[in-house]
């Protein structure tokens, strides 16, 4: 494979990466044939030394997401970040997808408790005007103690997400690293 072919192959696995970041992308491995074939070597041995084109852009898409996702904190980005990540071997299959995904279930859980007990004083009021008013303010005050631990909850469940974010896009770096072989 000569140099056109590879930088067209790599042009095409990146292509879901946007135009401007893929052509900077694209320009240093030109600059890798361009050093090369100063240094006396031909295209084919560059590109044996590179490698596939579809490996390297799996990486590169890699480290392009968790970039990404460090600058602009989405869960979108941190959604394709670990996609991309997985991509890169069977190994994050088992060890990154599971333990997170057991995780979102656990915060989402939370997230979930924490806006039922804010709006018990609602279902408390609701309750009471279909079924009378029989203890109504014991029910109604122990109601208003469940939504302030509600909002108590749901305030920490905002700080937990950001934590939990952060913990999430080290492991995927931690992953990557793994992958590469600690570079």
């Amino acid at each position: 494979m000569g140099r056109n072919e590879f930088l067209k192959r790599l042009e095409k696995s990146l292509s879901k990466v946007p135009e401007q970041d893929r052509k900077e992308m694209l320009y240093d491995f030109e600059e890798h044939f361009t050093i090369g074939m100063e240094n006396g070597k031909t295209e084919e041995e560059v590109v044996s030394e590179l490698g596939d084109p579809q490996m390297i852009a799996k990486d590169i898409i890699a480290d392009y997401r968790i970039s990404t996702a460090e600058t602009n904190k989405s869960v979108s980005n941190i959604t394709r970040a670990m996609v991309a990540t997985i991509s890169l071997s069977f190994f994050n299959l088992v060890f990154l997808l599971g333990p997170v995904i057991g995780l979102i279930g656990v915060y989402i859980g939370l997230c979930v408790t924490a806006f039922v007990l804010t709006i018990t004083p609602l279902l408390v009021v609701c309750a009471a005007i279909f079924s009378g008013f029989e203890q109504f303010m014991l029910q109604f005050f122990l109601s208003l103690i469940c939504c302030g631990l509600g909002l108590l909850m749901s305030i920490a469940m905002i700080n937990v997400g950001k934590w939990f974010y952060a913990i999430i896009l080290r492991y995927i770096k931690f992953n990557v690293k793994v992958i590469k072989g600690g570079k």
